[in-house]
């Protein structure tokens, strides 16, 4: 990691892009409204303008070969010198101008051809913008055909004012909307980001031992998060705890081996059988914390393992080391069971399961693993039971096995500790084990729910 490299604010970077891409947004539908605003407008005035080209063609007259030119103009403004509305006339002899024109110097004027129309907008004279018509017609003369072109001029001062009065009233509706929605993004965010603010203030007092786990008070996005944390917290506790414990226990269990062999060395005349049997035991306690503290536990983020390949491998070693009994076995595994955890857990588990029941069976075992699912959950959690024909447990022993030391039988040799793995493992997990007996075959019953 480079030194001065500088993490970037995701709250910034979203309001930053989300910002950038509002105003463009606005930006461009500003635009578009003030193109509609305009071309509409515009619109209108050419269709006004055609309206009063269209008034002026039935007001011409032929009179004895000559043109006679309209007294009644469709607007008022047309009389009046000056008004900024002109009309006129253009044949091929004569220019007839409204009284409008009068005192006023407008672009010259052009013939058009028969029922042809040209619109210009604007048309800028002298610094001044104009709106013209230009309208081709034909007026028949003595049974022939005249052409006469029509021209309707507007000065287009006010249709700008107006357009700038609207952009003016957009811009400001625009700033206005924009300043509200900028204001409305960031207390979304602010609001948004407060969970991740909170979970950041727990993290810290996490750190410092303030708080031991998650509240559930998060949103539903942050449940996940939250729970897979807590859960590794409680297994990290978990296994720390019996790390401790083993240490403890460990040193405990070999102070008095040592005080013997200690004692034993003192003396001139040491028995060496006494040392071989001290040494034996300090063997056997160590082989068994060591056992002990093989339970790895859960793990939160471990790739699921096929109990399938698991299982197999260890019924087959378990026949070949009772191959004198010719124990049968029949398997039953779900399609896809996965075990989310540790594989020495699973070893631990199915062996020491399965070695007690080739030890106490009499000839058939039968193991079942399914799928166990649980709503909210991304990964599957599995239910292993193995049942056998062999004499059962007692329901009086069935608690006491599960403790350290503790044998179905003390005539069978063992350390009585390979149910107590078992159980360490399936109380790491978070999971339930039950003793019974199996309705079929009429032995011991297993059965061992790990959730995922």
């Amino acid at each position: 990691m480079k030194l001065g490299t500088k993490n970037r604010s995701l709250t910034k970077s979203v309001l930053l892009v989300s910002n950038a891409g509002l105003l463009l947004a606005l930006a461009v539908i500003g635009l578009v409204m003030d193109q509609a605003f305009k071309e509409k407008t515009l619109h209108i005035v050419k269709e006004r303008l055609e309206s009063y080209a269209e008034a002026l063609l039935p007001e011409i007259e032929v009179i004895e070969g000559q043109f006679v030119f309209p007294e009644q103009l469709p607007s008022p403004r047309m009389n009046q010198p000056g008004s900024g509305m002109y009309a006129e006339i253009l044949s091929l002899n004569e220019h007839w101008r409204s009284p409008s024109l009068i005192g006023q110097n407008l672009p010259k004027v052009m013939h058009v051809a028969v029922n042809q129309r040209r619109f210009e907008a604007p048309l800028v004279y002298q610094d001044e913008r104009l709106f013209r018509l230009s309208q081709g017609v034909e007026i028949e003369v003595d049974a022939l055909s005249e052409p006469v072109t029509i021209i309707i001029t507007e000065h287009a001062g006010r249709f700008y004012d107006e357009l700038w009065e609207f952009e003016e009233t957009l811009l400001t509706w625009l700033i206005g909307v924009s300043l509200f929605l900028l204001g409305m993004q960031w207390l979304i965010m602010i609001w948004a980001v407060k969970p991740l603010k909170q979970l950041t203030k727990d993290l810290t007092q996490l750190e410092k031992g303030d708080s031991l786990i998650f509240s559930e008070h998060y949103p539903v996005e942050l449940l996940g998060l939250t729970s897979s944390v807590n859960r590794l917290i409680a297994n990290e506790r978990i296994h720390l705890e019996r790390q401790r414990k083993t240490l403890g226990d460990l040193a405990h269990s070999l102070k008095t081996p040592l005080a013997v062999i200690q004692s034993e060395l003192g003396n001139q005349e040491s028995d060496k059988k006494v040392i071989q049997q001290q040494l034996n035991h300090m063997d056997e306690i160590v082989a068994y914390q060591l056992k002990k503290a093989a339970v790895a536990g859960h793990r939160t983020f471990s790739v699921g393992v096929p109990v399938i390949d698991v299982l197999d491998k260890i019924i087959q070693t378990l026949q070949k080391i009772h191959k004198s009994k010719g124990i049968k076995v029949k398997t039953q595994v779900a399609p896809g069971a996965v075990f989310f955890g540790e594989k020495g857990d699973l070893l631990e588990l199915l062996g020491n399961l399965l070695e007690n029941a080739f030890k106490w069976c009499d000839q058939h075992i039968a193991v079942t693993v399914k799928t166990l699912f649980v709503e909210g959950r991304k990964r599957t959690g599995i239910k292993i039971t193995i049942a056998d024909d062999g004499p059962g447990i007692p329901e009086s022993q069935r608690l006491q096995l599960l403790q350290r030391g503790v044998r179905g039988d003390e005539k069978v040799m063992g350390h009585g500790i390979g149910l107590s793995i078992v159980a360490d493992i399936v109380d790491s997990y978070q999971g339930n084990i039950y003793i019974g007996d199996d309705d079929v075959l009429l032995g011991a019953l297993f059965k061992i729910t790990l959730p995922p």
